[in-house]
């Protein structure tokens, strides 16, 4: 059965990732993996790196989805939520979020409430993860304003509670009529990097090896990139919920190939378009330089140059430079 993994911490999720994004995507590939979800703890930071990796080894050609997401990480009791954009307006309404958090907290910290994502929930698809704290509170306002983007997550990573865990989950997927999605909670590609974590775990909350105790190290090294056979042998009382990883995964159609940088209008304020500014302000420049009279050779790299800029589409970068310049200038 087709298995696409979505709770993925890369190591820009400082402290808490053990495995880089393009070894999570070579893993994935690897694997045999429909997808993965690059959700780095209220960042998406880590994505980046993933996306290009996976374009230069055409994962998409050997069936691989690279798909951009976030884990919400709150600072009130909601539970941590797994937030993908749908598409491009989507995206960027995550991106404010993010911001908005960012810009509460000191550097490096990101301080966010369940009101800022109700203010930008359209269009993202979530994955609300196993945490009991909050969970029904939190479901409850979830479903008010994105019922038919909502998954509750469970996870089986063989520790003595995840049958327990698991009958749980689907007695709740049921009472909330929200389907249930399999994820392994990913930080680490492979478990030969569970003693990095591990160590990694430690330094964030500042206590040595000896006396972290289990529940901070985890019980073993099962949170690492695991292919569709592995997952669907784990989730044999509960098939629909790898299932609906495709499902969720289909519901997708961002990609950061989708961005473009869209420069503001009034730098072409009174042309047609940025080349037609660019070209009138490169001449008016180059009489400033030359009031005797502009020289043929000069003239004919001018042409050139702007010939090479209108093919590449970057007029609108230089009327940026441009107009940087000119600020600076008058604030001196």
């Amino acid at each position: 059965m087709p298995y696409a993994e979505l709770a993925t911490t890369t190591n820009f999720s400082f402290l808490r990732g053990a495995s880089h994004p393009e070894e999570m995507v070579a893993q994935a590939m690897a694997l045999g993996l429909a997808g993965i979800g690059i959700a780095d703890r209220n960042s998406l930071a880590g994505v980046v790196r993933a996306h290009v990796f996976a374009r230069e080894h055409d994962a998409p050609g050997k069936g691989l989805r690279v798909v951009t997401g976030a884990r919400l990480v709150f600072d009130d009791d909601t539970p941590d939520i797994l937030a993908y954009p749908r598409d491009r307006t989507a995206y960027g309404r995550l991106c404010r979020l993010l911001t908005r958090g960012n810009l509460r907290a000191r550097k490096g910290s990101c301080q966010l409430f369940f009101e800022d994502l109700e203010e930008f929930q359209e269009g993202l698809q979530f994955i609300v993860m196993d945490d009991d704290s909050g969970q029904s509170a939190c479901l409850g306002r979830l479903m008010a304003f994105a019922p038919a983007r909502i998954w509750l997550a469970v996870s089986l990573t063989c520790d003595m509670h995840m049958r327990e865990r698991l009958a749980r989950r689907i007695g709740l997927s049921h009472a909330c009529g929200l389907p249930l999605i399999a994820l392994n909670d990913v930080y680490m590609h492979a478990p030969e990097r569970r003693p990095l974590a591990d160590v990694m775990a430690c330094i964030r909350e500042h206590v040595t090896i000896a006396h972290a105790g289990a529940a901070l190290l985890g019980a073993n090294a099962e949170r690492h990139l695991k292919g569709p056979a592995e997952m669907t042998r784990l989730f044999t009382d509960a098939p629909h919920a790898i299932s609906e990883t495709i499902a969720f995964l289909n519901g997708i159609t961002f990609s950061l190939d989708d961005l473009r940088y869209d420069y503001p209008e009034e730098l072409r304020e009174g042309f047609a378009n940025e080349q037609e500014a660019l070209t009138y302000h490169a001449y008016e420049g180059a009489k400033f330089r030359y009031p005797a009279g502009v020289p043929k050779k000069v003239t004919a790299a001018i042409q050139y140059e702007l010939n090479l800029i209108g093919t590449l589409h970057y007029a609108a970068y230089f009327l940026t430079v441009q107009l940087s310049a000119e600020a600076v200038a008058i604030s001196l």
